[in-house]
């Protein structure tokens, strides 16, 4: 999964769970909301780890000379960098949201 599928897959997830008017349905609903949320963020993870054990093993055939195509580690390295890059801003702007909602007096 590259950043631009993660990104869209961010955005367009919550769109999909579809709330109705119903009060059992939005409850359901919610929970399911909950349980996709949940599950996207452990495959974005997921993701990301892949993309770093990738890049990593790609790292370790260039020096032992088990591949010669350098090119293709580069792409690897940096699709892992800016994926986690993205990750570490999205957590960035996920504490500050909770610490501006913290700081809220009602």
């Amino acid at each position: 999964m590259n950043v631009d599928a993660l990104f869209n897959s961010l955005v367009s997830g919550p769109a999909q769970t579809g709330l109705t008017s119903g009060v059992n349905e939005q409850s359901s609903e919610a929970t399911t909301g909950l349980s996709s949320f949940s599950g996207m963020l452990e495959n974005a993870m997921g993701s990301l780890n892949e993309q770093q054990v990738a890049a990593n093993q790609g790292v370790q055939d260039l020096i032992t000379g088990n591949t010669d195509n350098l090119h293709n580690v580069m792409i690897q390295t940096s699709e892992a960098q800016l994926s986690l890059e993205l990750a570490l801003q999205l957590r960035n702007k996920g504490l500050e949201a909770y610490n501006e909602i913290k700081n809220m007096q009602f």
